[in-house]
């Protein structure tokens, strides 16, 4: 205690409160660290949003809160050193103020609060620097040093250079991804309205919920489109534009969780629970034409169990039974149970693991466009918008949150409909030469080996499995997509004319 007491009185008088707020700052960002750690696990404490963004904001101010106090103990032994310093920490100053204001853009709270705490900070360091500027008038008496000690000290500033160097590309980095969530909300606004929507029969929990209906109101039913836990509004612009044309109504919707709709919450169950406060708030008139994409063909489903009277129609474009990538490997490799929920199990956590590195560094570094390869729309004009929505945080966030649900979640096709609800199906149909050319002459596999065989039994079974869920209604239509360019994006994609098409036609 005493020679703590004796290092702070050598601080020169003006710099003690300097000290005092700096070691402030250092706890702040120590605690913040540890909060967000703990946060990065639990996606709480009340939204489930990416909590590596809060993470790396306190790591930054926790860096810069130890440079105010290695400022206020220092000297300078000659002028280049003092100006280099001066350079460092004025370039931090600008960097940081851009950063918070892409976050006042982008609306983010707690980017806002730390970007701008770590700007004062700097602009404090800054300041430290202009009242010690007195150091430059007088040569620091050289000391004798211990050559241990020497090597220590030399070595501490080396390691403080590149840190340096190491948190200014990691702001410049936070930069980017800030920018990228805030410049996509400038260009590309909320299209549709923004109301309150209750998330389960057990929480009074509301969310904003935004959705957009669009079309001429007819006699002729709604068409309502639903996808996976990552798909939200900008995916099905281009179907609702094109039925519009057709004298169609249709309605889209960023779930919450997505877009422009709130963050989902810790209290969330599944959206299953809220599927009917959801279509209820569209404030349209049913029966409805339900459109499941993939993934949504479960949502749509079950709500067709709960709320029959509701549904006129059930059509899934390319959706699988539950489990199908699962079911496929254990009857193509003949495995046990105990041996495929090995898989799953080691398979779940490789997926977590790759999320986490996506919301740790690919969303608040803004490198998703890197190594997602963004895909085209019907309408060109809107390809940049809805590759936007698969750079921002809340589309990988969920879908970390629900990956769980994927894997060990119920299956809605256990449940009963009402047997007169038409199901319709529109899927992708591959032949094996298809699968030949496009998967095995690819990625190099000779069409005789055993993984160009495997490829093409495993589509073979993905076709049958998918026809099956015409059997869960005693009516409807399957409709193949046979060419090249069919696959799962097609229907909301370059293909938005084909399925409009077939849709008409129900």
């Amino acid at each position: 205690m005493q020679q703590i007491k004796a290092q702070f009185n050598k601080i020169e008088q003006p710099m003690k409160k300097f000290f005092l707020f700096s070691c402030l700052d250092l706890s702040v960002g120590a605690l913040g660290m540890l909060l967000y750690g703990i946060f990065t696990s639990t996606y709480g404490p009340i939204w489930i949003r990416n909590q590596y963004i809060g993470l790396w904001l306190l790591t930054i101010l926790f860096f810069y809160s130890i440079q105010s106090i290695y400022l206020e103990l220092r000297t300078w032994p000659n002028k280049i050193t003092y100006f280099l310093d001066v350079a460092f920490f004025s370039i931090t100053v600008i960097l940081t103020l851009i950063l918070s204001i892409f976050y006042c853009i982008s609306v983010r709270i707690d980017g806002i609060v730390w970007g701008f705490y770590i700007f004062a900070v700097n602009l404090t360091n800054v300041s430290i620097l202009f009242l010690k500027r007195h150091h430059l008038k007088y040569k620091n008496p050289k000391t004798p040093i211990k050559k241990p000690l020497f090597i220590l000290i030399q070595t501490i500033k080396v390691l403080n250079f590149i840190l340096r160097l190491i948190f200014l590309v990691v702001i410049c980095f936070m930069i980017n991804g800030a920018s990228k969530e805030a410049i996509g909300k400038s260009k590309y606004p909320a299209r549709g309205q923004i109301v309150e929507l209750k998330i389960s029969n057990t929480s009074n929990t509301k969310v904003k919920f935004h959705f957009l209906c669009d079309g001429p109101k007819t006699d002729k039913p709604v068409f309502l489109f639903e996808g996976s836990g990552s798909h939200g509004m900008a995916d099905y612009l281009s179907l609702q534009i094109l039925l519009k044309k057709n004298n169609r109504r249709s309605c889209i919707w960023d779930k919450p969780g997505l877009g422009y709709s709130d963050y989902l919450t810790t209290d969330f169950k599944s959206h299953g629970d809220m599927y009917d406060y959801l279509i209820d708030s569209l404030g349209e008139k049913g029966p409805f034409e339900l459109v499941g994409w993939g993934g949504g063909g479960s949502l749509i489903y079950e709500y067709a169990s709960r709320r029959p009277e509701n549904v006129r129609s059930l059509t899934f474009l390319d959706s699988g039974v539950f489990d199908m990538e699962f079911k496929i490997i254990k009857k193509l490799k003949n495995w046990s149970d105990s041996e495929l929920e090995k898989y799953k199990k080691s398979e779940y956590f490789s997926r977590k693991s790759l999320f986490s590195l996506i919301n740790g560094i690919g969303v608040p570094f803004g490198l998703m466009s890197s190594f997602i390869p963004g895909y085209k729309v019907y309408f060109n004009e809107l390809t940049d918008e809805v590759n936007w929505y698969f750079l921002t945080e809340k589309t990988w966030i969920t879908q970390e949150y629900l990956l769980y649900d994927v894997f060990y979640g119920k299956d809605a096709f256990e449940l009963k409909i009402n047997q007169s609800i038409p199901i319709n199906i529109i899927m992708t149909v591959k032949s094996d030469e298809q699968i030949k050319e496009q998967i095995c002459k690819k990625q190099g596999y000779g069409f005789d080996s055993e993984k160009c065989k495997y490829e093409i039994d495993s589509n073979r079974l993905s076709i049958d499995y998918r026809a099956k869920l015409k059997d869960l209604s005693l009516s409807g239509n399957i409709f193949n997509c046979t060419i090249d360019d069919c696959e799962l994006g097609y229907y909301v994609g370059l293909g938005a004319n084909y399925t409009v098409d077939k849709l008409v036609q129900l």
